[in-house]
């Protein structure tokens, strides 16, 4: 049973979630929120304290949006090697930013409330590589002398560095020639399936 008044805080999360994509933290102001989610300031204020509260709830639905995604793309069916490729090579909006760690530049992070579903998320996604690249690893499919955990910070800093490479040249193509280099490491480092 819905809450009353809960459609109007589901309006103010969802504004909140597409202007933190759009804009980030810090250039993202009450006034715009309540102008997107078209609820009126006595909402904002009766459902959360202020914009932190409302970032920090956008943040943590962001952050089990894209998680529920992650663990799609590493189903335990399919090959380890082959849930990495499809996590690199999954689409992207690259001009965009990565959804959550786009506010990692942000002063915004040393709040632990906002801080701490970008890093779960974040974490989450490294946690899951380097699982998959510990599985490959111990049926033999990883080149000897490959350390799982330190390719999977490797991969993810990839990922991340493409979204700031295609923001900064303004050129998705930026991105998708690091995800390549990262595919192409990812084959260097792998025997062939026998």
């Amino acid at each position: 049973m819905a809450r009353p008044g809960s459609s109007k805080r589901e309006a103010i999360v969802a504004a909140t979630k597409a202007l933190l994509w759009e804009r980030g933290y810090e250039a993202t102001s009450p006034r715009d929120v309540l102008a997107l989610s078209g609820a009126g300031q006595g909402s904002l204020y009766h459902h959360f304290p202020g914009k932190r509260e409302v970032a920090a709830a956008a943040l943590a639905e962001m952050a089990e949006e894209e998680i529920a995604v992650i663990d799609g793309l590493f189903s335990p069916g399919t090959p380890p090697l082959d849930r990495i490729r499809a996590y690199l090579t999954r689409e992207r909006q690259a001009l965009r930013g990565c959804r959550l760690a786009r506010l990692s530049n942000e002063s915004a992070m040393e709040e632990p409330a906002l801080r701490e579903p970008v890093a779960a998320y974040v974490g989450h996604i490294q946690a899951r590589l380097r699982a998959s690249l510990e599985e490959a690893d111990a049926a033999g499919g990883l080149a000897p002398g490959i350390a799982p955990a330190a390719l999977a910070a490797m991969l993810i800093a990839v990922v991340e560095g493409g979204y700031v490479l295609a923001r900064v040249h303004w050129n998705e193509a930026a991105m998708r020639e690091a995800i390549d280099g990262a595919v192409q490491v990812l084959d260097a480092v792998t025997r062939p399936r026998a």
